[in-house]
């Protein structure tokens, strides 16, 4: 490995292979085969109407873990914060020309701010809520999020270095991996939302049987939050 003199840095994966390129302004260092770097901002986007919900817990302690490892966390708290998820006509004419609505650039504005993402929502009739596809449809725009090439082949333009996404779900873990609820969702919003746009890493934690999940479940799962916030953005 080396750091070049722009500050790139090239990290020949020990395990993979092919190379893993993160550009960044500030250094970074390997601990063992892992790529070890500063403090970052995250965004953190909630998708769900209730400030009360558990959702809403396991928001506040991946947030709390993100602080206390060091990080920063800006929490988009689209219900509370009013966002708008409908895409209407005049505004699907301009996607792509670089000229968002008022509301759309401050959330990209955002985005562009933090140097990972993460989602947390529940799973609602097989998929993401309403309002979260909303938001992708009406933020993660093109010449934005991505980009088409003249090969029609998708070219991700976020420099994001990670995402998680954190999901609950009524259904027990049997009933969700025998139905198969899984790939659908790993693979439209992981693989062809966000790595798409040019996130290489995505993690998926799903929260089962939320609903009926005794305290010590429950609390478990909030613990887990807590520990993605302290170690996965590293």
């Amino acid at each position: 490995s080396e750091l070049p003199e722009n500050g790139e840095f090239i990290y020949q994966s020990l395990t993979q292979p092919w190379e893993v390129w993160y550009p960044r302004k500030l250094s970074c260092f390997l601990q063992g085969s892992r790529v070890l770097y500063p403090p970052m901002r995250v965004l953190i986007v909630l998708a769900h109407p209730k400030g009360d919900s558990f959702n809403a817990a396991l928001c506040t302690r991946l947030r709390k873990g993100l602080l206390e490892a060091g990080h920063e966390a800006d929490v988009a708290d689209l219900y509370s914060e009013g966002f708008d998820p409908l895409l209407r006509g005049p505004e699907l004419d301009t996607l792509g020309s670089c000229r968002p609505l008022p509301d759309v650039a401050a959330y990209q504005e955002r985005i562009l701010s933090a140097q990972a993402l993460a989602l947390v929502f529940p799973l609602w009739w097989f998929g993401i809520p309403a309002i979260l596809k909303g938001f992708i449809e009406r933020v993660f725009q093109e010449e934005f999020a991505f980009r088409i090439m003249s090969t029609a082949r998708v070219q991700g333009l976020l420099k994001h270095r990670k995402a998680l996404i954190l999901c609950t779900t009524g259904a027990s873990s049997l009933v969700y991996r025998a139905l198969r609820f899984e790939p659908p969702l790993k693979k439209i919003l992981g693989e062809w939302t966000l790595k798409s746009c040019g996130i290489r890493d995505v993690r998926q934690v799903v929260f089962y049987d939320v609903v009926t999940a005794n305290e010590n479940t429950r609390s478990r799962y909030l613990d887990q939050a807590y520990q993605l916030g302290l170690e996965y953005f590293q």
